[in-house]
């Protein structure tokens, strides 16, 4: 496993007009930076997701998602997942938004890489929602961007998901529940979205099914309750569309786009996505499966050989 490693990019100024003090980006890489610093592929992490979950889940490597044998892979641990600055490791943590992570993913490559250009964005559900959001702050720092199973912003559905989420969560902490009781039941509650019903009756039998909630709590009870929620309100708040509702990167000026989604998914609708790539000119590779949120994982061959091509014909 790689090395984990940290920059502090002194203070952030976030979106909500606080500022994040001595802020502490967390990080790692993979394969060889080339002459030309021309190979750079950005990964940020998703929702609770770390850097090491990345490698753990094998998106990193030869021949995988991030294919270390053809880029240098900057992988980042988004703000409030308990590894960069997050309520668990830093007092009086301020509001946090997509902007703020993408803010200080752009400062470490910046600041600390010294890099003025990178080859490719890449990131999934929350991930890909970062992916959005540097396509909107800096859309002629990379030549292509490829947001997996994202959204440029939430939809209803999405809103009523992730608000009844965090409705729960504070309702149970305020009630006296532990950390572990509090996310253990968010668990179980992200299931319901998390996969189809279809993939349930397939896969789980009822028999098995309380082994199988048991397995999916083990990386919920590794958070705190505070980091999952900051993170949670800032997909809530995640909008890259402009004051009057329109995607501001026109085709013409856009690097290249891949969006890929999966039309089972319940957890992060794919309309938006959908819709963004007809409007600049993106590709969109539609995954067609059961499985949901986790469909681009089922089907990975697929995803992993279209965004190697897509990434070659650059």
């Amino acid at each position: 496993m790689a090395e984990q490693q940290y920059v502090n990019i002194g203070d952030l100024e976030m979106r909500s007009g606080e500022v994040l003090e001595n802020c502490s980006v967390g990080y790692r890489t993979y394969g060889e930076l080339n002459a030309d610093k021309s190979n750079v592929l950005v990964f940020p992490t998703w929702f609770t997701g770390t850097t090491e979950i990345l490698e753990e889940f094998e998106k990193i490597g030869p021949g995988k998602l991030a294919d270390t044998s053809r880029y240098f892979v900057i992988a980042i641990d988004a703000l409030g997942n308990s590894v960069s600055s997050s309520p668990s490791n830093t007092e009086n943590f301020p509001h946090l938004s997509t902007v703020d992570m993408v803010q200080s993913q752009y400062r470490l490559l910046t600041e600390h890489f010294n890099l003025t250009h990178v080859n490719s964005v890449l990131g999934i559900s929350m991930g890909g929602m970062q992916a959005f959001r540097w396509l909107e702050m800096y859309p002629n720092f990379m030549d292509a961007v490829i947001p997996i199973d994202a959204s440029p912003k939430m939809t209803s559905y999405d809103l009523l998901q992730w608000n009844t989420h965090g409705d729960v969560a504070r309702k149970m902490v305020a009630s006296g529940h532990s950390d572990a009781e509090t996310l253990g039941l968010i668990s179980d509650i992200s299931l319901l979205t998390l996969f189809t019903p279809e993939y349930f009756v397939d896969q789980v039998s009822p028999d098995n099914l309380a082994d199988f909630l048991d397995e999916q709590k083990q990386g919920y009870l590794k958070l705190t309750v505070a980091d999952y929620l900051a993170q949670s309100e800032a997909m809530i708040g995640h909008d890259v569309f402009d004051k009057n509702g329109d995607f501001p990167i026109k085709e013409e000026s856009a690097p290249r786009v891949l969006v890929i989604g999966v039309p089972t998914d319940h957890m992060v609708n794919q309309t938006l996505a959908r819709e963004v790539a007809a409007q600049i000119g993106a590709e969109y590779l539609s995954v067609n499966n059961y499985c949901g949120h986790l469909g681009t994982t089922c089907d990975e061959t697929i995803v992993v050989a279209k965004v190697a091509e897509f990434l070659s014909a650059e």
